[in-house]
């Protein structure tokens, strides 16, 4: 493989936003991708379609909830393309959050699938980065972090102590010549069938959005423009403005049977 290209590192590859930024960092910018998932059979097909394109693909196993799992596939990256100059953490997503069912290992799965494994990355691979005084490390946020949101207690507190880590490591970093890139969507249309919201982009429309974020270092970027307008006056609102504009929105208080 040709260790010249420059690298970069990015979870949740098998699908989705990942695999959709994959395929665009290899056509636009010709870098080899070390592709990161948990589904082996589905990063190998990408990255054979990446190969069989003429680009350079590298498909890993592993739990990036896991330290040891992330430090093993980051030395097989390095070893076999050479130093990883930019990591995509893209890994995130939850689960709703039921108030009648309420329980703190729930919360703690939620931050740990979108906050401990953008650490874990960052964790591995920011000492390179140092040393080299180059690289750009990008996370996956969400506008559902700007404040709580009904039936969204673990996601919405786990991105935005996402938003929060990734600005304070911007701040320190950029002397140190490490760039940050936080992505903040809205809705992103992944799976067809589901249900569409609003001002939900499609998939390959929101990924082209943040690709262009990515290649400009931009330090944050939110869209689209109509829900981060409605998300910053929100966030501007009094208490008791807020809770009466989402009252109803969250879980339905279950009937039981005498």
């Amino acid at each position: 493989m040709n260790r010249d290209r420059p690298v970069s590192f990015i979870t949740g590859a098998s699908s989705g936003i990942g695999r959709s930024l994959a395929r665009r960092i290899v056509q636009d910018e010709g870098h080899a991708v070390a592709l990161i998932a948990r589904r082996k059979d589905l990063l190998d097909e990408l990255a054979l379609e990446i190969e069989q394109a003429g680009g350079t693909a590298l498909a890993i196993e592993c739990d990036v909830t896991d330290a040891t799992s992330v430090r093993d596939a980051l030395r097989t990256v390095e070893s076999t393309l050479g130093p990883v100059t930019r990591l995509i953490a893209n890994v995130g997503g939850g689960e709703r959050t039921d108030v009648e069912q309420f329980s703190a290992m729930h919360i703690e799965r939620v931050f740990t699938l979108n906050v401990m494994s953008t650490a874990i990355c960052i964790e591995a691979v920011l000492p390179g980065m140092l040393m080299r005084g180059s690289g750009h490390i990008v996370a996956m946020g969400s506008l559902a972090g700007y404040r709580g949101l009904p039936g969204a207690a673990g996601y919405s507190a786990a991105k935005a102590a996402l938003t929060n880590m990734m600005e304070s490591l911007r701040m320190e970093l950029r002397p140190r010549g490490v760039q940050v890139t936080l992505l903040l969507p809205g809705f992103v249309r992944s799976k067809p069938k589901r249900k569409k919201r609003p001002f939900e982009l499609e998939l390959e429309a929101a990924t082209a959005r943040m690709h262009r974020a990515i290649l400009v270092r931009k330090p944050r970027y939110a869209f689209p423009w109509p829900l981060v307008w409605i998300a910053s006056v929100c966030r501007l609102l009094p208490a008791s403005v807020y809770d009466v504009l989402l009252a109803g929105r969250g879980s339905k208080p279950r009937v039981r049977a005498e």
